[in-house]
């Protein structure tokens, strides 16, 4: 993983544009995937596993896409099949590549699913994938794990993949940038009233509290958001180690 002074945030508005601005790690995500699917064979076989709302799919229109996801997964669309990662209904030596874009750390055993994934690649097939190290509980209850660099490293070896490529997505200015304004919004929205029944909490209670923080929410969540977030993004060239990652996007190769 190199290390420079150079400020990637302002590259990476230069590369992806606007969405970079408010959100680098999503926009971190998609200039990798963008990448990888030009270094594939036209015409690959690619699945993206646990792909959702497929926000990636037009990355990999000059080849051949798969989706797939959970049985009643957390979203409408429609996919080529469904399945849990630990058994993919298809042959051996299936696919040219597979993407995996922050969906490892929702799979209750890492390992199997990446052995899994290992069996349904063709010799030499790249598993492209992304991972959290630093991020708030979300898709409850199938959020079990977070990653490292040396994490990852361990489940290739034991999955029989080589892991070739690890890039650290930001520092922690990136971290704190996009957690802040996230905690604030997370806090007054626990307060919802029309969510409150729903919560098991008191209306009345909720009403008034939600009414108390509302000056606190506007202020604080518009100022960390719009002022204290884009100046964090901009600092982050500072952090040379950038030990508080917000996670990390790899390749992994199908070892021969």
């Amino acid at each position: 993983m190199s290390q420079n002074t150079q400020n990637k945030w302002l590259n990476l508005i230069s590369e992806t544009g606007l969405k970079a601005i408010l959100d680098p790690e999503n926009a971190t995500i998609y200039k990798f995937l963008s990448e990888q699917s030009k270094l594939l064979k036209p015409n690959s076989l690619i699945l993206d596993a646990g792909a959702g709302k497929k926000p990636y799919k037009h990355l990999f229109n000059q080849h051949t896409y798969q989706s797939c996801d959970m049985p009643g997964g957390f979203y409408p669309d429609k996919h080529n099949f469904e399945c849990f990662l630990d058994a993919i209904p298809t042959p051996d030596n299936h696919y040219d590549a597979i993407i995996l874009t922050q969906v490892l750390e929702h799979t209750p055993n890492p390992l199997k699913v990446l052995t899994e994934i290992n069996r349904t690649l063709k010799q030499n097939g790249k598993l492209v994938l992304s991972v959290p190290l630093n991020a708030p509980l979300h898709g409850e209850p199938w959020h079990f794990f977070h990653f490292t660099h040396y994490g990852l490293s361990e489940l290739a070896n034991e999955s029989r993949f080589q892991l070739i490529m690890c890039e650290k997505i930001g520092g922690g200015f990136w971290c704190l940038g996009k957690r802040l304004p996230d905690t604030i919004k997370r806090v007054y929205k626990q307060y919802d009233p029309f969510q409150a029944k729903k919560r098991s909490r008191n209306i009345l209670q909720c009403t008034l509290m939600s009414l108390g923080l509302l000056p606190f929410y506007l202020f604080g969540y518009l100022l960390s958001a719009y002022f204290i977030r884009p100046l964090f993004y901009f600092l982050d060239y500072l952090d040379l180690n950038k030990d508080f990652t917000l996670g990390y996007c790899a390749v992994m190769k199908k070892k021969s």
